[in-house]
């Protein structure tokens, strides 16, 4: 066997890899966590809606569901959802139905807004580029983390890794990362617990800049990863019914109207399948969303990775 053939050899074996392990997740979030699968039977007509006005619909994102899809994927998207609840919102001349401002990872859950009109769709997108919206997210992270303030500056990158092209993104402290761009995230510690019985953090992140997978990645690269973070884990973190990462708050402001939209917090001791259990509480919320964007206070942990590949 030469050296393309077993390149070759190696991306299939890991793409199956991959699909296995899939399928295992699958089977235990149904059987063990009593999970109903995301299928149009189940979760068609479940539709969460924050807000609603005639520029914009704001919704809560179910966790493990695509935005949208092509053909031949039939799986069940966010634009399936809307379009069953509000058929008479969809736009035929838009390749999905509807008009896109941002994105959520397939597995993040939380606030997400559809603009209902170009205008609308344009006014939102350059609120987003122009890093004028705040956004406040919840995640459950393994371990403790020790800092309660920490600002980290970690370029991110594509991983050019065989296995991960594609589908990972990382910083340059790995010499694989092609491309990388500046990204910067804050980190305040909400409260510390237990998940299933081991250490974790509940954190609120305020991602300063976008890149794709900044969060996952940066706490990931602070040895802190997102819990049921199938990705950043390398494929060993499947037991949680979940990636527990949620897009809780979004601040935006257009010339039509002003939002403060919230999907509340669904990583609480009172469902009690997510096995979490906080053990002191570090900083309420509210003063959570004060501090966070705050420029002034110096009492930040500094991480900071060089944009230059090592």
């Amino acid at each position: 066997m030469d050296i393309l053939e077993e390149i070759v050899m190696s991306v299939l074996l890991k793409k199956l890899d991959c699909w296995l392990m899939h399928r295992v997740a699958h089977f235990i979030q149904g059987k063990w966590h009593g999970r109903d699968p995301m299928t149009h039977a189940n979760y068609l007509d479940k539709l969460r809606v924050i807000h609603k006005s005639e520029h914009f619909l704001a919704v809560n994102k179910h966790p493990d569901l695509v935005i949208n899809n092509n053909p031949p994927d039939n799986r069940l998207s966010l634009y399936d959802q809307i379009h069953h609840s509000f058929p008479e919102l969809a736009q035929p001349n838009l390749a999905h139905g509807f008009y896109v401002a941002h994105r959520l990872d397939y597995s993040t859950s939380g606030v997400m807004l559809v603009p209902l009109t170009k205008k609308a769709a344009s006014q939102a997108a350059k609120q987003f580029e122009k890093r004028k919206t705040r956004k406040f997210y919840l995640a459950l992270v393994r371990g403790h983390v020790v800092d309660d303030k920490i600002d980290i500056s970690a370029a991110i990158g594509d991983d050019s890794t065989p296995e991960w092209s594609k589908i990972r993104m990382c910083t340059p402290a790995q010499s694989t990362c092609l491309h990388p761009r500046a990204a910067r995230t804050k980190l305040l510690v909400i409260e510390r617990g237990t998940f299933n019985g081991k250490p974790a953090t509940k954190v609120l992140l305020a991602p300063i800049t976008g890149r794709r997978h900044q969060l996952r990645v940066h706490c990931h690269v602070l040895g802190h990863t997102i819990v049921g973070d199938w990705t950043y884990s390398s494929r060993r973190d499947f037991l949680p019914p979940r990636m527990f990462l949620h897009a809780h708050r979004l601040l935006i402001n257009t010339s039509m109207e002003n939002m403060d939209l919230n999907a509340g917090d669904p990583f609480t001791q009172s469902d009690d399948s997510f096995k979490w259990r906080p053990n002191v509480e570090i900083c309420d919320i509210d003063t959570a969303y004060q501090i966070i964007h705050s420029e002034v206070d110096s009492d930040w942990k500094m991480f900071e990775i060089s944009s230059e590949p090592s």
